[in-house]
């Protein structure tokens, strides 16, 4: 054979496996498109129930997944554990003086009805018409105070400090000696 045959044989076989090669190709394609998305057996296979709480497992890992984990305070600080009773007293001052608490209510020399009332750790006197966290007094009464705030009226009544707790109150244990 002469060369030149054997380039044409060479080339028409190239071309030959090419062909065929694209024939497959567009058989799979086909196949392919000719499968459903969707199981003929999805509603024998799955109840809702099941498939509602598969859902769920699936919202939860992603909530997991987008969760920015923060930490404001170090996780190993002794008082997060271990709260004495300095951490205790401290906890119930914060409380104390983030509550509003009428103290007292009384007559001055003139005549006038005041209140005094304690208030972010500070205990200042207040008359009618005056106002506290957009709070006016409207009324002073033996024992209470009547606030408008918005419209509405609420009434604040003298009441003395919450008691400490157990724990940091010292009046309430009986001391103990050892002699």
């Amino acid at each position: 054979m002469e060369t030149r045959h054997l380039k044409d044989f060479t080339v028409a076989v190239v071309v030959i496996i090419l062909f065929a090669f694209f024939l497959k190709a567009l058989s799979v394609y086909n196949s392919a498109q000719a499968i459903p998305t969707d199981s003929i057996y999805k509603d024998m296979a799955i109840d809702e129930q099941l498939l509602e709480q598969i859902q769920q497992i699936e919202h939860s890992i992603r909530d997991r997944m987008d969760f920015v984990f923060t930490v404001t305070r170090d996780p190993l600080e002794q008082n997060l554990v271990v709260r004495t009773k300095v951490d205790l007293e401290m906890e119930w001052r914060r409380k104390v003086e983030a509550m509003m608490r009428l103290a007292a209510t009384y007559v001055d020399e003139r005549g006038n009805r005041k209140a005094a009332i304690a208030y972010q750790g500070k205990t200042e006197i207040y008359s009618i018409g005056d106002f506290i966290e957009n709070n006016k007094i409207v009324d002073i009464e033996t024992g209470q105070i009547t606030l408008l705030y918005q419209g509405r009226e609420n009434i604040l009544e003298v009441k003395p400090l919450p008691p400490k707790p157990a724990m940091i109150d010292n009046r309430t244990r009986e001391q103990e000696y050892s002699w």
